[in-house]
């Protein structure tokens, strides 16, 4: 539902995508970069990694500004077939995001990983059977009032 940069790499480098998406995401669901999409210079399509291997993992991290009378910042989604912002990772990103995002429960200590055919990242106590991204949990709390997991990215 939400995204918080705490210290990404991307907002200072401006390591960014424009990506069109098959169906409404939440900033903070994970991506990777697909096929230009036909007719447009920079923009790609955010697709559900196949291979996270090797796939590179991109977060969904678009402005959340909402113009629809009576809805607030957690009513905000990207819109399917509409241009959203993913930003790149680094090792040693920290990011915050609700924990709607995430499957399974997230665990101080423990890792945040891919899943082949899912664009949320999904809990792991170890790192064993490969991925080439990976994240630890460092904190968990609040973000506009709903349960939130920090993590630092440890494989990008």
């Amino acid at each position: 539902m939400a995204i918080r940069k705490d210290k990404m790499q991307s907002v200072v480098a401006g390591n960014i995508e424009s990506v069109v998406l098959a169906a409404d995401t939440q900033n903070g669901q994970v991506v990777t970069l697909g096929s230009p999409v036909v007719g447009e210079r920079e923009l790609v399509n955010g697709v559900a990694p196949t291979d996270v291997v090797t796939q590179e993992i991109v977060i969904i991290s678009s402005p959340e500004i909402v113009y629809e009378a009576g809805k607030g910042i957690l009513d905000f989604v990207n819109k399917a077939g509409k241009p959203a912002r993913a930003d790149h990772f680094t090792v040693g990103d920290n990011v915050t995001v609700t924990d709607d995002v995430i499957d399974g429960t997230s665990v101080v200590d423990k890792f945040l990983i891919p899943v082949n055919g899912k664009t949320k990242l999904a809990h792991a106590n170890d790192l064993t059977g490969g991925t080439r991204f990976a994240a630890v949990v460092i904190g968990k709390g609040k973000v506009y009032g709903q349960p939130a997991t920090t993590f630092r990215v440890v494989q990008a």
